[in-house]
């Protein structure tokens, strides 16, 4: 759910843009010039239709009467035309200038902004005293001490507001025979002149009034008058401001080519967490008009250099986009409320990013980095060979670091992944100091989360049990304590009760709160770890295991609860040596389980996908199939629970359905016309998504 951009006409006009409309009848956007030209675009391609000379003077407004199916325009050189079926259905000479304009609907009248206050005419939908508006005026209120430049009809209020800084808010109600507005409320709101005023409404019960100034500033009003928020962020004028329902934010335009964009509830920024304009490069023009017109779910905008901008809502689009320091590498969330998502970067940190409960858009964030030392006091090495090698590398490290030289000119290298991994050389034992983190997941059941390393390590992280206990153990408020000591007298179906009973569900938010620390460093592999499986309790077995793989061909099996090694896979469960735990001929890249069949698949730089049984037992991981076809290295294998099927992508651009029968029969090849990055099943329907280089 997003706004992306659609089209810009560049030059659309040699004057200036003074006024934006649509019609939706003829699904046209229309702009009028600063000399009285209006033009008119088709709204879906952005390409020009009809140019018109009408007025003779700066076109102020544009508003659309839904009854009569005509489309007014105003200018202040004092006339109102109004337009149907592409052409002039009828011209109003209304004396004065006219600024701004609305429809009340309910009285069936137009209400005209003028210098000085706010003049109303009668409609008139057959015509029948020769035109659209009556030249009548019935009312004339004088409230305002300067032009009036915006107006909006709400129900049975009428709300102005002009250069005089001035808020007015009329009560007008059909049953009166005089039609005439009541001045219900009037002040002055800003330090200057309003430059624009929207009705944002997200519900019967959020509507806010907003107002943009020459003072730099926009302020968020109930539909009373009382100020809710003020923001004040802007650099220049704010010279339009519109409301999104379709994505519940507010865009304000004010002296920059992108628009601030707000939640009107909370009144935050949510510019930095919505990329609508992120990827955009800096232009020279800076926006000026803007508008929301919901028929076609578009915002309109103009700019300083005639410039009409189209933006459409994408229901697919981008939601939020959280911004990191370094290239991310791996994503996994959280299914308890309260929900985190976490991102392992090229450099080795994860983030945890917890949305914000005061709107939809914008996360906090907390960056955790495994210092040395930490590392090496929680590392679990599976093998005494395994620890062998580490205190190898720690006295190898040592003699490089006394070595060095102190100017530290040293460039780094960049990430090993980020090599082509078919043109490396296939070697058990990566060595490199590399440290991006390639795959995580979330176990639920015991609040851990699991990273896996370039740098040989799978860093076990969790919620500080200490903290935890702490919070868990401190006395409740007195509200609680009279509850328990009398919940013997309150009725059964109490809401004080059902309170009482939640309180187990709290458990993971305490947990949340208590804070993230490393628990400790898995360390079996010898090279990178590019693959993590999670066999839980769920799926029938006694425990929760955890199955790793990576560039040195192993399997590893890991028991959580115990937090060590539990075995490797083995192939002859008789020998003991190196080379019996090599599970594949080239690295490992990818890996997933199967609950149904209990079998666990990986795929291959070898060009193959390898099926084990499941076992707690290395040596009893037997290989049930082999899936071979694809004529590259394959990148990735999922099971899909729907059709319980494999599905791997590969680098040949192809991505195969093999049958569920077991065997190595591939039922159907999907050309993505590029190399498979990534694999996910749609947990509802089974349908297959992909990454493709760098689409979707």
């Amino acid at each position: 759910m997003a706004m992306e951009k659609q089209y810009v006409v560049r030059d659309t006009h040699t004057r200036s843009i003074t006024a934006v409309g649509y019609n939706p009848v003829r699904r046209e956007i229309l702009l009028g010039f600063e000399d009285g030209v209006i033009k008119s675009w088709e709204a879906e391609s952005g390409r020009l239709i009809q140019t018109f000379y009408e007025h003779k003077g700066w076109v102020t407004d544009f508003i659309f009467w839904t009854d009569a199916k005509v489309m007014f325009s105003s200018a202040n050189d004092a006339q109102i035309v109004a337009w149907s079926s592409g052409s002039v259905a009828d011209t109003i000479n209304v004396v004065l200038p006219v600024y701004c304009m609305a429809i009340h609907l309910r009285r069936q009248q137009l209400m005209c902004g003028s210098n000085g206050g706010v003049r109303v005419y009668a409609l008139d939908k057959e015509k029948e005293c020769g035109h659209y508006i009556k030249s009548c005026i019935l009312q004339f209120s004088r409230e305002h001490t300067d032009i009036v430049r915006c107006i909006l009809c709400h129900e049975s209020r009428v709300y102005t507001a002009g250069y005089d800084q001035r808020l007015v808010i009329y009560e007008s109600s059909s049953y009166s025979r005089n039609h005439s507005l009541t001045t219900v409320f009037k002040n002055v709101i800003h330090d200057a002149g309003i430059a624009c005023m929207v009705l944002a409404k997200h519900n019967e019960n959020n509507i806010w009034l907003l107002t943009g100034s020459f003072d730099k500033t926009l302020k968020i009003w109930s539909l009373d008058g009382k100020l809710i928020h003020k923001l004040d962020v802007f650099l220049d004028t704010v010279s339009g401001i519109s409301y999104i329902p379709r994505i519940r934010t507010v865009w304000a335009a004010a002296g920059t080519y992108y628009a601030y964009m707000f939640d009107p509830k909370s009144g935050d920024n949510v510019s930095d967490f919505i990329g609508t304009f992120s990827e955009q490069e800096e232009e020279k023009y800076h926006l000026q008009i803007i508008k929301f017109f919901p028929e076609i779910n578009q915002v309109i905008a103009s700019s300083n250099r005639s410039h009409l901008l189209v933006w459409k809502y994408n229901p697919s689009g981008c939601v939020t986009t959280l911004h990191c320091k370094s290239q991310v590498e791996s994503l996994c969330y959280t299914s308890k409320i309260p929900v985190l998502i976490f991102s392992g970067d090229q450099d080795g940190a994860i983030v945890k990013w917890e949305r914000m409960q005061s709107n939809h858009f914008m996360y906090s964030k907390e960056t955790f980095t495994p210092t040395d030392l930490k590392m090496k006091k929680k590392i679990h090495v599976g093998s005494k060979a395994r620890q062998l090698l580490l205190e190898q590398q720690q006295i190898l490290q040592e003699l490089k670091h006394q070595k060095a030289q102190p100017g530290g000119n040293a460039k780094t290298a960049k990430s090993h992944y980020s090599f082509s991994k078919s043109a490396t050389v296939p070697n058990s034992s990566h060595l490199h100091p590399n440290t991006a983190i390639l795959k995580m997941i979330f176990v639920e059941s015991m609040d851990l989360l699991l990273a896996a390393s370039e740098d040989n390590n799978i860093y076990v992280w969790g919620f500080d049990d200490t903290a935890v206990e702490v919070l868990q153990n401190m006395n409740p408020q007195e509200d609680d304590l009279l509850t328990e000591k009398y919940a013997v007298l309150l009725d059964p179906d109490s809401g004080l009760l059902h309170k009482q009973k939640k309180l187990t569900d709290t458990d993971s938010v305490t947990n949340r709160v208590a804070g993230f620390i490393l628990k400790y460093v898995l360390s079996e592999h010898l090279s990178c770890v590019t693959s993590l499986v999670l066999v839980s309790r769920d799926h029938g077995v006694d425990g929760t295991f955890v199955l790793s793989a990576g560039w040195d061909r192993r399997v590893c099996l890991w028991d959580l609860e115990a937090g060590q090694l539990k075995d490797t896979c083995k192939i002859d469960p008789n020998s003991s040596t190196f080379v019996n735990e090599l599970a594949s001929d080239e690295i490992i890249t990818d890996m997933d389980f199967s609950p149904e069949n209990m079998e666990f698949a990986y795929s291959c730089a070898d060009k193959m996908v390898y099926i084990r049984k499941f076992s707690t037992t290395g040596s009893k991981m037997t290989l049930a199939n082999t899936l071979q076809g694809h004529e590259a290295e394959v990148t990735c294998v999922r099971w899909n629970h729907i059709c319980h099927k494999w599905v791997t992508g590969s680098d040949d651009g192809t991505i195969r359905i093999w049958s569920s029968h077991g065997m190595n029969e591939c039922e159907q090849i999907l050309s993505t016309q590029g190399g498979v990055t990534c694999l996910c099943i749609d947990k509802n329907h089974g349908s297959i998504v992909a990454g493709v280089q760098h689409q979707i």
